[in-house]
């Protein structure tokens, strides 16, 4: 069962210390201040369309990364063919600081990231699309939005699992949340790119996170964010690989389920590949 409550400090080096605590609140501060200074920024930025507003949210992310203890290994490269649409597994909140450290994205979000605590306003800032998923109706605005992006030359992340994972598997992903790649495809008759992404938690406190322990970083079910975040803070260091796949074309001709299908199974490979220690089945490492 997963711990909702304890956080990582209980693997690997015999529970939390108030040295964890201390350190929490140092890095949380560091957070605090970087927001204080990064998002009266990026709404400068944004209100004269300044180009910095694409890499004021990378840098708060590596902030925040830093204070969690997340060591990011970067496998392969983001794709710089455009129109281009990102589809990674989903594991955690933590997997949006993850891809928006390494590149200027626009997310699709669910509707109540944008309430949360900093992290909903730098999202809103960053220009997330928003869903509602009690409200169907809006799936088509949703659609539009993502393809103006994608116009506009702008990545567009989509979790195409549609919720988040355990960690230790990729779940199906659904057709229909790649919908906008298609309908882009057919207005435009041009190619769409899709680049498979595979986000792997593959380390605890230096250690293999293994099936029974990976869990704990995930983010499912009624678990709420702040105290998830906060045992995290305490306790985490957390190693994962960020493994970009090689970019398909999705022309107008192309077949939606098909598409999905393989993206799901290239990703799964991927996943699975890092979590073995499969280095052979992987992308080679990038510089960061």
């Amino acid at each position: 069962m997963m711990n909702t409550d304890g956080g990582l400090g209980d693997f690997g080096r015999g529970g939390p210390s108030p040295f964890d605590t201390v350190r929490a609140v140092l890095w949380l501060l560091i957070m605090i201040i970087a927001a204080l200074v990064l998002l009266p920024t990026q709404m400068v930025a944004h209100a004269f369309n300044l180009p910095i507003r694409r890499t004021v949210p990378m840098l708060f992310h590596r902030v925040v990364l830093k204070a969690f203890g997340a060591r990011v290994t970067l496998r392969g490269e983001p794709t710089e063919h455009r129109p281009v649409l990102y589809v990674p597994n989903h594991v955690s909140w933590m997997d949006i600081m993850v891809l928006g450290a390494f590149a200027p994205v626009s997310f699709v979000a669910k509707s109540e990231i944008a309430d949360w605590p900093v992290f909903g306003y730098l999202a809103k800032l960053q220009r997330s699309i928003f869903v509602d998923r009690e409200k169907r109706h809006t799936t088509s605005k949703t659609a539009d939005e993502m393809i103006q992006r994608m116009r506009e030359g702008e990545p567009v992340v989509l979790f195409a699992e549609g919720t988040s994972s355990d960690g230790n598997r990729v779940m199906r992903f659904r057709p229909a949340l790649i919908g906008a790649a298609e309908s882009l495809a057919r207005a435009t008759g041009d190619t769409v790119w899709i680049q498979p992404i595979a986000l792997a938690y593959r380390r605890i406190n230096g250690l293999p996170s293994g099936r029974q322990h990976r869990p704990r970083l995930s983010w499912i079910g009624d678990i709420e964010m702040v105290p998830h975040a906060w045992a995290l803070l305490k306790d985490g260091s957390v190693d994962v690989d960020l493994i970009f796949g090689n970019p398909i074309p999705f022309d107008p001709s192309a077949d939606r389920k098909a598409i999905a299908s393989f993206l799901e199974r290239r990703v799964r490979t991927l996943h699975a590949s890092a979590l073995l220690g499969r280095e052979s089945d992987l992308p080679p490492l990038t510089a960061l």
